[in-house]
């Protein structure tokens, strides 16, 4: 298995025309034979790592969604930790001005809403103000190939929605991120990764936790479609040791919830009645019932279209309980640059910020059927397909 990351350490004369380099990472960063990505630049002979850049969840990978981290000092190491997710989502040019490269080195699931495939583009847009270099460390997809859901509105880009691929785009970060700053005077290089490598992205197909939220490869597999609930009153598992596997909330039967959602033969899933008291998030401190979603055949499931299968049967069943959370509830449209297309939205329904557009929320209401949206979404997976194949045609 050769990621990215193993190009760059094997040959990084191939990458960088000088050593000073800047590392965007967190603690999931590694190299294929589980080494941390931080301790093998700074060892490394042909290497001079002289700070660090940081994406949501902060260094550590644990730090809660949508919180803002200001700039730290890594204890470790000493070298400065520069938050990219606060009021600054691009490094200061002062952070890139000694620099020779910035390497970045993330884990992506391959959702548009998972936000570290902002980070990175954002991040090539502040280089290429400053003419300095980015050498990007490719990893396959967590979710694979598949592709799947709306294009982008350009009227709801947000720092949820950023680029503009489908909700679920089935690329690796470093092909999304040259798709993103095509037309951008950047000087990205990307250290591919081998056909093959895969998800896992670690010595023995070790599941490492990209952010706090996918613990698993469960969760991994349930994202394109729980992180929907973000956008409404239900709880997903946040503020639990099952986040993105848990629907909930105090005025279900999560009992006769289940056996609905069961008698629905949803392809690759298993909803078990679940009761449980989230610590943080939606519903924190309260009793919530629901389900848990166990996913029984990872080949048949297709999570967007059972999530919102499972908000259109809960919204019909509930609709004086059911509600649409709107963006200006949330505590990031008081934070400094709120509003900007870099920042979090602050206008609307969080949901068709989260999606893209407004087909999940219309379907989910009731305005459009499911197979009516899922044949658009066939239409922009397609179009996604021959528009980047042309793409990496041209080089």
């Amino acid at each position: 298995m050769q990621l990215g990351i193993d190009s760059l350490l094997q040959t990084p004369e191939r990458y960088l025309e000088g050593r000073r380099v800047a590392l965007l990472a967190n603690q999931a960063s590694l190299a294929s034979d589980g080494r941390p990505t931080l301790e093998a630049m700074r060892n490394h002979p042909g290497i001079d790592l002289v700070a660090l850049l940081t994406p949501e969840h902060g260094w550590s990978g644990y730090e809660d969604d949508a919180t803002p981290i200001g700039d730290r000092r890594d204890p470790r190491t000493g070298l400065a930790l520069h938050s990219l997710y606060g009021p600054r989502r691009r490094p200061a040019p002062a952070i890139l001005a000694d620099l020779d490269a910035v390497i970045i080195d993330v884990r992506e699931v391959g959702v548009r809403c998972y936000t570290y495939a902002t980070t990175a583009v954002l991040l090539c847009e502040a280089a290429a103000g400053a003419g300095t270099r980015v050498v990007l460390c490719d990893r396959p997809s967590m979710l694979g190939p598949r592709v799947d859901g709306p294009a982008l509105d350009p009227d709801r880009r947000s720092f949820l929605g950023y680029l503009d691929v489908p909700f679920q785009h089935g690329r690796t970060l470093g092909e999304v991120v040259a798709w993103g700053v095509r037309g951008v005077a950047v000087d990205l290089v990307v250290a591919p990764a081998a056909a093959g490598a895969g998800p896992a992205g670690v010595a023995n197909g070790v599941f490492v936790p990209p952010s706090p939220g996918l613990p698993s490869a469960n969760a991994v597999a349930l994202y394109p479609g729980l992180v929907l609930l973000e956008g409404t009153n239900l709880n997903e598992g946040r503020g639990t040791t099952l986040p993105f596997q848990l629907l909930g909330a105090p005025w279900l039967d999560g009992y006769a919830l289940a056996g609905e959602l069961n008698e629905l033969g949803l392809p690759g899933l298993l909803f078990r009645p679940v009761s449980y008291v989230p610590r943080s998030d939606t519903h924190a401190g309260k009793l919530c019932h629901g389900v848990q979603l166990h996913v029984t055949a990872r080949a048949l499931l297709r999570p967007l279209e059972a999530v919102i299968t499972v908000l259109g049967h809960i919204r019909a069943q509930h609709p004086s309980e059911f509600m649409w959370v709107r963006a200006a509830d949330k505590p990031w449209s008081k934070l400094p640059g709120a509003g900007e297309p870099w920042h979090e939205p602050v206008t609307g329904y969080l949901i068709d910020w989260l999606a893209g557009d407004g087909s999940v929320r219309a379907v989910v209401d009731g305005a459009r059927p499911l197979e009516a949206a899922s044949s658009d979404w066939a239409k922009v997976a397609l179009t996604w397909q021959r528009e980047f194949e042309e793409f990496k045609e041209k080089g």
